[in-house]
């Protein structure tokens, strides 16, 4: 994998945006724990990369997303959490790592 932080962030944004779908409870769990492990793997990445801001911001969304002690809320506060998230993962894939070139 040459450039894992763009795949990782774009796969992941793609993955919150499916969630504005009706899908079954089981895909949001998982989204749950494909969010939360990508964001802490994402704001390592970014911590080695000298951009702590932005991994302090991934670090936040961990904890939003953590499945160990999980943060309840209603459907439709998930909703904008799910869609800022995603934009947030590709703006880290795609602009991020283009100005690491």
């Amino acid at each position: 994998m040459k450039e894992p932080i763009k795949t990782v962030a774009t796969i992941v944004g793609f993955l919150l945006l499916l969630a504005i779908l009706p899908l079954p409870y089981g895909y949001y769990t998982f989204l749950r724990l494909t969010v939360f492990v990508s964001s802490l793997f994402l704001a390592y990445q970014l911590y080695e990369k000298k951009s702590h801001g932005l991994s302090l911001v991934l670090a936040g969304l961990a904890l939003l997303f953590n499945p160990i002690i999980p943060v309840y809320l209603l459907r439709e506060t998930w909703l904008p959490i799910d869609l800022v998230s995603a934009g947030l993962l590709f703006y880290v894939g795609y602009y991020v790592n283009k100005g690491a070139k």
